[in-house]
């Protein structure tokens, strides 16, 4: 069956992985060093990407720790950092949504994402209007590589597992999906995903978007 739709994870892939300049913001609002911060972020994120832990709880925890109130202005300021920094984007897949879009195929995401920076995303990112379905964990209390995600997006999409393709930077989330009916790709970067698309007739119009944003000739 031909490919209809496309799935994109978020971190990883539409949104380049946080470098340590990306996580300043954050780290100095909250005064600890590099490897400190680091450890309270990821201690507890996937439970925050889970809706198992409010943002208010999450967050007011890490500054507590960092020896601040946890106000509720503190949260928010917190709240806003994270999302900030999660909205920087990979120029050639957002092209390449925008080629698809023109092109008419289906479009989700489908990823581990809290609703806080969910709703930040959703708020400020008005390119996000391009798709047909964002599912996210934090909305579902749901989260990959549970099958009951992938069928939750599918559903959401309206689109049949086979001609669906799912596009994420974690092996597991693919094998997860694959178990259910979609192909799948592990990403890296660009130019690793373009000969890896042309089995389901989608390169050239990654090609495309990586000539839009001069990446090839």
């Amino acid at each position: 069956m031909p490919i209809t739709t496309v799935i994109f994870d978020w971190g990883g892939v539409l949104s380049p992985p946080p470098t340590a300049a990306d996580f300043e913001p954050l780290r100095q609002a909250l005064g600890l060093e590099f490897s400190a911060f680091q450890i309270l972020y990821w201690q507890k994120r996937d439970a925050f990407d889970l809706d198992d832990l409010s943002a208010a709880g999450y967050w007011g925890e890490i500054a507590r720790a960092a020896g601040k109130a946890g106000s509720t202005d503190e949260v928010q300021k917190l709240e806003e950092l994270d999302g900030t920094m999660w909205s920087r984007l990979d120029a050639a897949l957002l092209e390449w949504v925008k080629v698809l879009h023109e092109q008419k195929y289906k479009l989700g995401i489908l990823s581990n994402m809290s609703r806080s920076v969910g709703s930040h995303l959703m708020r400020t990112q008005r390119w996000l209007e391009m798709f047909d379905h964002l599912c996210f964990s934090g909305n579902l209390r749901i989260g990959k590589p549970d099958p009951a995600i992938y069928h939750a997006c599918l559903n959401g999409l309206r689109a049949p597992a086979d001609q669906a393709l799912f596009i994420d930077d974690r092996e597991v989330n693919i094998t997860a999906g694959r178990g259910v009916g979609i192909h799948g790709i592990v990403f890296r970067t660009a130019v690793q995903l373009l000969p890896e698309l042309a089995k389901y007739g989608l390169a050239d119009s990654l090609a495309e978007a990586m000539r839009n944003v001069g990446m090839v000739s």
